[in-house]
């Protein structure tokens, strides 16, 4: 196992694009590499219905098609396909953790883990080694996903999940927002909820993402809250297209 590599945030070789959000992370621990600029954060449910797996999928494989880097928190369900899904494409992946990096949860995706640095991607966490993983520091995790990447793409979700913090964070910090309007018999279903709050014309309440105070006056303005809905998964691949570095 590749050994811990600890980035402070005065270092020449911390991200500069999470250096510049609200509440940066001090300390960076890195097993393998650190992401490019270029990248996209790929999250959502940890019970995804055929739907959210097709659209993690083509999320994820139109990234690397871009030649953008996939970010997102190895969780089960979403996160699990877009690495999984950029691996297989050829591409590079990171993970950010809500535990330390040499104890990457679940223990299910522990080879998978293995196999993102193996890779040429890495795990990435504010908290040191060892740390076991707790709710608190999975939705700290989530400003860092949106904070390394120049988009948040919500693949399916429900209201109540954490990919709505992911939301909120990626508003804040000024990334843009894509949601995926599901279609047919998932946009009914409850894992779907998240999506349809995002993609309403008429706005989404604040309090489904956790926001008060200014930022929830800053998130009631927004009609809808998502800077992009997309209505076909395949729409994903002409928008990373206009992300693409040069």
């Amino acid at each position: 196992m590749l050994p811990a590599e600890v980035i402070r945030i005065n270092a020449p070789d911390y991200p500069a694009g999470l250096r510049s959000i609200p509440s940066p992370p001090k300390t960076l621990w890195v097993r393998g590499t650190l992401p490019p600029a270029a990248a996209v954060a790929v999250v959502g449910t940890r019970h995804p219905s055929r739907f959210g797996r097709s659209v993690a999928d083509a999320a994820a494989r139109s990234a690397v098609a871009a030649g953008l880097a996939v970010i997102s928190g190895l969780a089960a369900g979403i996160d699990t396909v877009a690495h999984e899904s950029a691996l297989a494409a050829g591409g590079l992946t990171w993970a950010v953790l809500g535990s330390g990096v040499d104890v990457p949860t679940p223990i299910s995706n522990a080879a998978l883990a293995e196999e993102i640095v193996a890779s040429g991607g890495g795990l990435i966490a504010e908290v040191p080694p060892g740390t076991p993983v707790a709710r608190r520091q999975l939705v700290a995790r989530d400003r860092i996903q949106s904070g390394l990447s120049l988009a948040v793409v919500i693949c399916q979700c429900e209201t109540s999940s954490g990919a709505m913090h992911t939301a909120r964070f990626a508003v804040v910090q000024g990334r843009l927002l894509v949601v995926v309007r599901p279609r047919g018999p998932d946009g009914a279903v409850t894992a779907c909820s998240g999506n349809v709050a995002l993609a309403d014309p008429n706005g989404c309440d604040p309090a489904l993402l956790s926001a008060t105070g200014r930022t929830a006056e800053l998130l009631r303005a927004r009609r809808p809250m998502a800077d992009v809905v997309i209505d076909d998964r395949e729409e994903l691949a002409e928008l990373f297209e206009r992300l693409r570095p040069v």
